[in-house]
């Protein structure tokens, strides 16, 4: 099965790079916790697998918050170079610490150009400097939402999200292994697609929004331990493959796209 990951991954990633829609730095993995560099390393590993190159930044840098001494500001990250980028657990804040002041704009405008964003859990517990949870890399002051402090708990998954496949194909999630953290809730703008649901009722497990012309995908798990993790990466490489099809139906220029055409014809075929 993980060849079959592999080789669908590499299929999508490579009609990107026939098409000259993205170089071969396609990939960002985005760290803030010391407990998800296993995750970070899935994660670059499934990518390079496929072929492609990818990169690895570390954005905390306070060695007594789970960070690291080479620890770079977010501020510094030049998004423009790539097409995905891969929220590891607590990367974006966590015990109190947000991680991502500086690069708020630059990131947004990234995603309305196109970007795609998977997102991880993170606490409940920290905020941007103008006081609001999540940070304005995510657009939480137009489509708002909150995060809740929670536990694990079984999911149901949605139409939508049976309608999307992410916990189908090219794996069979078992959503009974997954373990959930934090998590957004008090979501009522219908911009929000939703695509999965804590049963305990303290909001939401999954969604996808678009904005602009790119995505934020989101599951709350927790991947701080080598048995959360196995339990998420069939899930992990279901969103990145996921992610390269957004990425090829996302083009925008007629030749690139009569071009995705042809190339996802044959792959299909």
């Amino acid at each position: 099965m993980r060849k079959i990951v592999f080789c669908l991954f590499a299929q999508i990633l490579g009609m990107l790079l026939i098409c000259g829609i993205v170089n071969a730095q396609t990939g960002l993995v985005i760290l803030g916790d010391t407990y998800a560099e296993a995750e970070g390393e899935l994660v670059k590993a499934t990518i390079i697998a496929a072929g492609y190159k990818c990169d690895v930044v570390k954005i905390n840098a306070d060695v007594n918050n789970r960070g690291w001494a080479d620890g770079i500001s977010a501020s510094k990250i030049d998004f423009a170079k790539y097409a995905l980028v891969y929220f590891t657990w607590n990367a974006p804040g966590h015990d109190g610490a947000y991680f991502m002041k500086g690069a708020e704009a630059n990131f947004r405008k990234w995603v309305e150009n196109g970007g795609i964003v998977i997102m991880d859990a993170f606490d409940d517990n920290f905020k941007d400097d103008q006081g609001n949870q999540v940070g304005l890399w995510f657009p939480i002051d137009k489509y708002p939402a909150k995060i809740l402090n929670t536990a694990d708990s079984d999911v149901e998954v949605t139409q939508a999200g049976k309608n999307l496949g992410i916990f189908d194909a090219p794996n069979k999630v078992d959503l009974n292994a997954l373990v959930l953290d934090d998590n957004f809730a008090e979501i009522k703008d219908p911009a929000y697609e939703i695509l999965g649901t804590r049963k305990d009722g303290n909001g939401v497990f999954a969604f996808q929004l678009k904005y602009g012309k790119g995505y934020y995908i989101y599951t709350c798990i927790d991947t701080r331990d080598a048995t959360r993790l196995a339990s998420a990466k069939p899930l992990i490489e279901n969103l990145l493959t996921y992610a390269a099809k957004l990425l090829v139906l996302g083009a925008s220029s007629v030749d690139s796209h009569n071009c995705i055409i042809t190339k996802w014809g044959e792959i299909k075929r």
